[in-house]
């Protein structure tokens, strides 16, 4: 990913708190002619010193699924809050731009046991169950249930070797410039989280 060095994002902590709140990514990899496969999955993000080990499942009817099996390196993508900004909020010429946040993980798939899928279902039912009044408790499924849908799907743990993450959050602008491209923003209320976000990089 190309990454001018005003929008490289380092700070792992930071990272990491993205990918949690970001955690519905794009899987790509390749098929046997060398063409480009993707898929959109919740994953389950955990850290490892530096690293991350990230678990997802998909169907077995998905085409990806076998290349999943073979244990191949893959490019995990999360996306977070994007939006349009305008040249015309300066007070001098210049051109419109994108503001948005990235982060590009390779990995490598490792496949999961019987037993280590049942786990990362639960995990996965709870992690987003957690805070419904009512949640579902995924333990008291009908176990031939669970057993019929999980013989439909794959999961995979993909654990990192390399990181990318750009943070294009108008930082290579002044003050002025800053605060006019934030109060442009603020008119329409779908740009509230790239507002957070370029109000955190600025502290």
């Amino acid at each position: 990913m190309y990454i001018p060095a005003n929008f490289l994002q380092s700070d792992i902590n930071e990272i990491e708190q993205f990918l949690h709140d970001n955690s519905f990514g794009t899987i790509v990899s390749t098929n046997e002619l060398h063409l480009p496969i993707a898929t959109h999955l919740p994953f389950l993000i955990e850290r490892n010193g530096d690293d991350f080990i990230l678990e997802g499942h998909m169907a077995k009817a998905n085409q990806q699924s076998e290349l999943l099996k073979k244990g191949k390196n893959v490019l995990l993508i999360f996306q977070g809050p994007n939006a349009y900004v305008s040249s015309a909020v300066y007070d001098h010429p210049n051109v419109p731009t994108w503001n948005y946040q990235s982060v590009h993980i390779y990995g490598t798939v490792e496949p999961m046991t019987e037993v280590e899928l049942h786990t990362h279902l639960g995990k996965m039912v709870s992690l987003h169950e957690g805070k419904r009044e009512t949640p579902l408790n995924y333990d008291t499924l009908p176990a031939e249930m669970l057993k019929s849908y999980s013989q439909e799907i794959i999961g995979f743990k993909i654990v990192s070797f390399n990181m990318e993450a750009a943070y294009k959050l108008s930082q290579n602008r002044n003050d002025a410039d800053h605060q006019n491209i934030i109060d442009d923003l603020s008119k329409d209320k779908k740009n509230r989280s790239i507002i957070e976000a370029m109000n955190r990089s600025k502290k």
